[in-house]
């Protein structure tokens, strides 16, 4: 499993809540995943943008300082002590033709996406980098607030070829199929560019949606679920099954649940069949907002 997330409160005070969430997909390898998961949070509560309530440049200015520590000594050695389940493949279906890095430079080949969430009493800030993504119910219709960074864009294949890359079967110089993402250094080593020329950019998107009492659920998730169902039937599954539950349970059913009936649901029989989908790992945080 090469994927990871972050689910926490940082603010129960009443109207000024505040929390946070995020899914990393890791591809190469788990250490930057899980690095970036045991870190993130910890980086972004001391910056002065946070602590001045700007949460759109605080989730901007933590991606790229999870790229910068990953470039220092003492990181390199820390993602030394993050175990790579080598068993599982899933997470290296991002890169073609992969081969593992050495312990020294971990962080050059190993990679994440990062799809975070900030959640105030009235709105969600949503940063990406990759192809995880989030969905916001709105009265059960799908609100994107992010999209996938892929290859073949026109706006990320004009940066990288700008940065003197090129895409070849919607791969990055043939190799990974994702535009931006966290780590992937050997990506990123022009010094004579900006973090958000490079080939691959550690830089999110970043969008800001209102909350009202429409607002149903958040729904985060890597693309092993998004490869199976689109963000509207993610949104009716969703309202469905917590509708089924609250008939049996109440309103004090797990949303936990609701999960695991989506993976039953994806994950695929027959591997054979399925042409791939409902096999790759499956991360996925659904947050209720009302």
């Amino acid at each position: 499993m090469e994927d990871s997330h972050i689910t926490k409160i940082l603010d129960e005070t009443p109207g000024k809540e505040l929390a946070i969430f995020g899914v990393f997909d890791g591809h190469g390898g788990n250490q930057v995943a899980e690095w970036v998961r045991d870190n993130f949070v910890k980086e972004m509560v001391k910056l002065k943008s946070y602590k001045d309530a700007d949460y759109k440049e605080a989730l901007r200015e933590t991606f790229i300082r999870m790229d910068e520590l990953m470039k220092t000594p003492m990181v390199k050695k820390e993602l030394q002590h993050y175990t790579n389940d080598k068993d599982n493949e899933g997470g290296m279906s991002g890169i073609a033709g992969f081969s593992m890095s050495s312990d020294a430079d971990i962080a050059n080949s190993v990679g994440c996406t990062a799809c975070v969430c900030i959640v105030t009493s009235s709105e969600v800030i949503c940063a990406n980098s990759g192809d995880s993504r989030a969905v916001l119910s709105r009265k059960g219709v799908a609100v994107a607030l992010s999209y996938d960074h892929k290859p073949d864009n026109p706006e990320e294949k004009d940066r990288i070829t700008k940065a003197g890359g090129f895409v070849e079967e919607n791969r990055v110089k043939g190799m990974l199929n994702l535009s931006r993402a966290l780590g992937d250094l050997e990506y990123k080593l022009d010094p004579d560019l900006a973090v958000e020329d490079q080939m691959i950019t550690c830089v999110p998107d970043i969008r800001v949606e209102k909350l009202d009492k429409n607002a149903d659920y958040l729904i985060i998730a890597c693309d092993g679920i998004w490869d199976c169902l689109t963000n509207q039937e993610a949104v009716d599954f969703v309202k469905e099954q917590a509708s089924l539950l609250k008939k049996k349970s109440g309103s004090t059913f797990k949303i936990s649940f609701i999960i695991e009936k989506m993976f039953e649901k994806i994950i695929a029989e027959d591997i054979a069949a399925s042409g791939g989908l409902g096999c790759d790992n499956m991360t996925c945080t659904v947050i209720q907002l009302s």
